[in-house]
């Protein structure tokens, strides 16, 4: 095993985080295990470790969660109900 790390020329890298950006998707990888290997001088990473995916819209749910203190799944269902922040936060308020 050694000897392959050795002829790939790998090294270990400890990032605090990694995020592959799809556009409408991000994969967010927090404290992941990356080895970066050179093959045939080519540059490879291996990323390895718990992902998060976020979609478009986290900001706004995240938002409505800060701001009423309610659940992830409450806030998305609010939003996808309401289609606005403010009328989200509204009616998870009880002021609707």
């Amino acid at each position: 095993m050694r000897a392959l790390a050795k002829q790939l020329k790998t090294k270990q890298l400890s990032p605090n985080e990694v995020v592959f950006d799809f556009g409408e998707e991000k994969w967010i990888f927090g404290s992941p295990t990356v080895v970066e290997a050179n093959m045939m001088g080519n540059i490879v990473f291996q990323v390895m470790g718990k992902h998060e995916v976020i979609t478009e819209g986290h900001e706004d749910i995240a938002l409505v969660m800060e701001k009423t203190g309610c659940s992830k799944e409450v806030a998305k269902r609010a939003l996808k109900e309401h289609g606005d922040v403010a009328e989200a936060i509204l009616h998870i308020s009880g002021v609707d």
